[in-house]
């Protein structure tokens, strides 16, 4: 009896050595892998790709800085296996039998990136423009060329810079503008610009008749960007009378719209008060007309006293002033 309990105890014991030098033995390095990754800067080491774990500080720091191999460019992914993992440890010393590896087969490692919109880009060119090369009384800087978005890494201090680009174009301007990441310059996009004028238009609200007047309640005012600069003497069309029928919507051009035509001032046969004015006198007198006048035009008046047939100028108000030039 004691001999069998004896030997119960031997075996026991054995187990127990065995177990213990198995633990000495078994992995000392712990990797687990994700999925996915995204890291910063230029040069991968297993400490960003992967979670390192070990009862040794020493040894978990030292397997953490071991490179992987270059970062990812941008939109560039790189996948990392456990085999090149494990064959990157034993390179350095640390062999796969010490070495646990979990969680997925390959890590895919992306670049940590942000991106910049043109949208901003465009911002940080007009801000620079409006400072560095404001644009005249009565235009503006269009965009002709816009840029396209930036992607950029990420990092801790980011930033978009822009500059003015020596052009030898007149009434263009060209602006670039830069994403800084950590006082390093990435990348960069042109923003072109051309100088546009504020233009105004007439433009029919509703169609319009020829010889329809124009006025504020069928015409509106818009007002645009254009190539040129406006005619200095243009002016709401308001008053004039339509030359042909303009449909809605429709530009009014310069020869659409013309006067309305005076009225006739005097009919022939009327009797009109002739006035003859000079230094310090005026002279009255009456007359027939002979002929149909509108103000500002001449035309043929007998005088009632004399008989005689002059030629007038016709006055707004129905008078005539005698002119002496073919008197008959």
């Amino acid at each position: 009896m004691r001999s069998h309990v004896l030997t119960l105890i031997i075996l026991a014991l054995l187990v127990t050595a065995t177990a213990a030098t198995n633990a000495v033995a078994g992995p000392v390095l712990q990797v687990h892998l994700p999925r996915a990754v995204q890291v910063e800067g230029d040069v991968l080491t297993l400490g960003a790709v992967a979670v390192v774990r070990s009862g040794s500080e020493a040894l978990a720091g030292a397997a953490s800085a071991i490179p992987m191999g270059r970062a990812p460019l941008a939109k560039e992914e790189i996948v990392l296996d456990r085999l090149t993992i494990l064959g990157r440890l034993q390179a350095s010393g640390i062999s796969g039998s010490e070495v646990l590896v979990s969680g997925a087969e390959k890590v895919v490692v992306s670049r940590r990136e942000i991106t910049w919109p043109a949208d901003d880009l465009v911002k940080a060119a007009e801000a620079c423009l409006a400072k560095d090369r404001p644009s005249p009384a009565g235009s503006a800087w269009r965009v002709v060329r816009p840029p396209q978005d930036i992607i950029a890494p990420a990092g801790r201090e980011a930033h978009l810079e822009a500059k003015l680009v020596p052009q030898d174009v007149t009434g263009e301007a060209k602006v670039e503008v830069a994403v800084t990441v950590d006082g390093r310059r990435e990348a960069a996009q042109p923003v072109l610009f051309r100088l546009s004028y504020v233009q105004r238009e007439a433009v029919a609200a509703v169609d319009i008749s020829a010889g329809g007047l124009i006025t504020s309640e069928n015409v509106t005012i818009r007002t645009l960007l254009a190539d040129a600069p406006p005619p200095a003497d243009w002016a709401p069309p308001f008053g004039l009378v339509a030359a042909q029928p303009i449909r809605q919507g429709a530009v009014i051009r310069p020869t659409q719209a013309q006067p309305v035509a005076a009225g006739v001032a005097v009919r022939r046969g009327e009797t009109v008060v002739m006035r003859l004015r000079g230094p310090g006198f005026l002279l009255t007198g009456l007359g027939q007309a002979l002929e149909d006048g509108r103000p500002g035009g001449f035309i043929k008046v007998r005088n009632v006293d004399s008989s005689r047939v002059i030629t007038a100028k016709v006055a707004a108000d129905g008078s005539v002033e005698p002119v002496f030039d073919g008197v008959k």
